[in-house]
């Protein structure tokens, strides 16, 4: 039995929470929301959901209140989890806290970018406050995209964001994402290495699937969406990939559109592109993710990582029904983005 962590308590706490969050009559009402108000009330009368919004004083929820609450609802339901976690297991699952960091350090440097105030910016901030390791006050403090790197010394960011210029922030807010990005798989990896064999077999499998799939959506937006070079490509991918190591990922980079698909087809043994037409490659790619997790049963640290992704998909569902009923698309329309099928 690992010391560390609780397993038997974490799945039974876990499939309570999957309960909760998936009653299909409580998405179909979402689906019937006739505005975002409704529908934040209706996730404020869902036990998992409620906490995410202590606190909101608004009077009125918008849509951007509302995402607000649901990636907080994120960093909520991990934090909860962290009590079951001890030792070396606690600090792995603490390192995937850094991606709502990485949110907010985007969000303050967007907004000093554009020579915006940060006066309320702390209502928008989504980071867990009890395990975060950036000083947000000192960072908030900074006047400038230099002054804000320079009080990132001697954190995971820094390294890549060192040259970072104002220019740079304005033009190429994906590429410093993806260095951030970079620095949280890092940190992810070194974590993993402190947990048993089983565990870090279940992590190298989890997570570098995840990264095989993050790869494949970075460098077909850049190629087909973007003027980036495939040097630029293959420096900003991530490594750890669990199909797709190196010298794959820098032929995908090089490689035609066509020669592109091809390859991952190959490489995944999945055919990601034969439906993308109107359908955003990132509903692709979760849906694959989703599917994955559904096929692959983990009795160790995986339980928990799947859930954590498991809730990156009901985030991305929620969203983009606020999305549709703000914009009053049909339901029907609506359930088509959705990567649940409800």
């Amino acid at each position: 039995m690992n010391p560390n962590m609780a397993y038997y308590a974490l799945e039974t706490k876990i499939a309570t929470k999957k309960g909760r969050i998936l009653q299909k009559a409580e998405w179909n009402k979402f689906l019937d929301c006739s505005d975002v108000g409704q529908f934040a009330e209706l996730l404020k009368n869902n036990v998992e959901f409620a906490k995410a919004f202590d606190g909101m004083l608004y009077e009125e929820l918008k849509r951007e209140d509302l995402e607000t609450a649901l990636l907080k609802f994120k960093t909520l339901q991990i934090e909860n989890l962290l009590h079951y976690l001890s030792g070396p297991y606690k600090e792995f699952i603490k390192t995937i806290l850094m991606e709502a960091d990485i949110r907010d350090l985007n969000l303050i440097l967007r907004k000093i970018t554009k020579n915006e105030s940060l006066d309320g910016i702390e209502e928008r901030f989504v980071h867990s406050k009890n395990y975060t390791n950036l000083a947000y006050g000192d960072l908030l403090s900074a006047g400038s995209v230099e002054q804000l790197i320079e009080k990132l010394k001697g954190t995971p960011y820094y390294n890549g964001l060192s040259n970072l210029s104002k220019e740079d922030a304005m033009k190429r807010e994906f590429h410093i994402e993806m260095k951030m990005y970079v620095a949280l798989y890092k940190s992810i990896f070194e974590k993993a290495e402190k947990l048993s064999k089983e565990d870090q077999k279940a992590v190298k499998e989890l997570v570098g699937f995840r990264i095989d799939l993050l790869n494949i959506q970075w460098i077909y937006r850049a190629k087909k969406y973007y003027e980036i070079s495939p040097e630029e490509m293959f420096i900003y991918s991530l490594e750890g990939g669990l199909s797709m190591g190196y010298n794959r990922i820098k032929k995908l980079c090089y490689a035609t559109m066509d020669e592109f698909v091809n390859l991952s087809k190959q490489y995944l043994k999945n055919d990601f592109f034969k439906d993308i037409n109107d359908t955003d490659i990132s509903i692709v790619i979760d849906s694959y993710m989703l599917n994955y997790m559904k096929k692959n049963t983990f009795n160790n640290i995986g339980t928990v990582v799947s859930f954590i992704y498991f809730l990156d998909i009901i985030i991305d569902d929620l969203m983009s029904i606020t999305e549709g009923i703000e914009y009053k698309v049909p339901r029907e329309k609506i359930q088509e983005y959705l990567i649940q099928k409800i």
